[in-house]
């Protein structure tokens, strides 16, 4: 490419660079967010045992695997998905 071409597709890069940097019409939240509230709060509070959960679910499922008899918990499955989603309603009602 000669100096000229070369100057313009760098111009060209750095200009949609600094665009995608302050493109912020894909932001995932409202300005008012930000702060910690009550409701926030439980969900994570609630993401965090939900995780628990499932970790020792997964856990039970190969000590139960390794000692020959595979089971795998629905209930506590099921109970982490539970968590989860009470979490996720006082979050949304606590607003």
């Amino acid at each position: 490419m000669t100096e000229p071409a070369l100057a313009a597709a760098r111009e060209a890069a750095m200009t949609w660079t600094n665009m995608a940097w302050t493109n912020h019409d894909d932001v995932r939240w409202e300005p008012g967010e930000g702060e910690l509230t009550a409701g926030r709060v439980f969900y994570w509070l609630t993401t965090i045992a939900a995780a628990l959960m499932l970790i020792f679910a997964v856990a039970d499922f190969f000590i139960s695997w390794a000692q020959g008899t595979p089971i795998v918990r629905v209930f506590a499955l099921v109970a982490a998905a539970l968590v989860w989603l009470i979490g996720r309603a006082v979050r949304a009602l606590l607003r």
